[in-house]
């Protein structure tokens, strides 16, 4: 490797064991991977998988100092196997500069701006500078602060609910059915879930602990038939929050307002599924301004999803009033991706579940 200041050869070792030497150098470091990345346009995918394919026996890979303008649309699908969550850490230039021993340059504010500066938040009011899309991060840490504490109570309250017995559970009564619903595909019963012993409590109990903001701000829960309703219905009578029941066009009365949805993957390969169908919801059911949480089964390809936030546009829920939870991802079928580019990347999205099979 030639030193893009220097223009001499200098071991790549110095960069991660001179702290000082790199912050100096970051400027140009940075242009010199921007050229390479318009040389070599997957060049970050690349990396990305180099590094998680070397940590590929570990349960926990940590990845730092990421720049990427939105990881978790972008290359969820790459490890299509674990969950990839893009946490923001922030702190003061103060901060920064004491703790690097050297001037923090400009450049090194990530393109990013926290609106309103909600540290400790989970990243509802960040979004990208660099780009038109809106950006919602998994989570922000405040790392103003010295010591341990602050960062054990982060992974209590945010992380290790992610590696809890119950989600294994969970996970356990979602069976695989190969060759459903045409050969090459096996299906996974999520609907199962709701069919087991104790299933729906668990469930429920899940989407209700691990949602990230408060249910108490929550005006209503919106669900897509069928999936959707067995789920929401549940949590929205734990919650005590009313339900928006959203179906396809023609079962309930008017006034409705209605979208196009396009089929998924899974029902584009029924013979008499044409690929295009509309859902409707009642009008005015949703006060403008509402908070909502979207509640479904599956995020796979993120059409169904992307049809129901549509929707809640039409009927005048902005993006910043939306959040959404799943039961289950697969995200070899890029759904995150789909949203982002649609314009729904500032929409929070949580899953109980990562599976990784078609």
């Amino acid at each position: 490797m030639s030193d893009p200041v220097l223009k001499s050869p200098s071991p790549v070792s110095r960069v991660y064991r001179d702290r000082a030497y790199k912050e100096q150098h970051r400027p140009a470091l940075t242009t010199f991977f921007k050229e390479q990345m318009h040389q070599r346009p997957r060049l970050p995918e690349k990396h990305f998988l180099n590094v998680a394919s070397d940590a590929a026996d570990m349960d926990v890979l940590v990845i730092t100092g990421m720049r990427d303008e939105a990881p978790t649309a972008t290359l969820s699908h790459l490890v299509s196997n674990s969950r990839l969550l893009d946490i923001r850490v922030t702190a003061s230039g103060k901060t920064r500069q004491a703790r690097r021993k050297c001037q923090v340059n400009d450049n090194d504010r990530h393109n990013h701006d926290c609106k309103n500066d909600n540290r400790g938040s989970n990243g509802s009011n960040c979004k990208s500078n660099s780009s038109t899309l809106d950006y919602r991060h998994s989570l922000i840490f405040d790392n103003e602060a010295t010591g341990d504490e602050v960062i054990r109570r982060f992974a209590d309250q945010y992380l290790l609910p992610l590696l809890h017995k119950d989600v294994e559970r969970l996970a356990s009564m979602v069976v695989p059915v190969p060759d459903f619903p045409r050969p090459g595909i096996e299906f996974r019963h999520v609907l199962n879930i709701a069919q087991r012993q104790g299933g729906l409590a668990l469930c429920t109990s899940l989407l209700r602990t691990q949602f990230k903001d408060d249910w108490g701000k929550v005006d209503a829960v919106a669900c897509c038939e069928a999936g959707g309703f067995v789920f929401a219905s549940a949590l929205a009578q734990q919650v005590d929050v009313p339900l928006a029941l959203i179906r396809e066009a023609g079962k309930l009365p008017p006034p409705t307002v209605s979208v196009k949805k396009l089929s998924s993957h899974i029902s584009c390969s029924e013979s008499n599924d044409l690929g295009v169908k509309r859902i409707e919801m009642s009008q005015d059911l949703i006060p403008r301004g509402a908070s909502v949480v979207v509640i479904d089964d599956v995020l796979a390809t993120g059409k169904t999803l992307c049809a129901v936030l549509q929707l809640l546009a039409e009927a005048g829920i902005s993006n910043e009033n939306i959040s959404i939870m799943v039961v289950a991802e697969f995200l070899i079928h890029c759904g995150r991706e789909l949203l982002y580019h649609r314009g729904f990347g500032g929409i929070s999205i949580q899953s109980l579940l990562v599976l990784d099979v078609v």
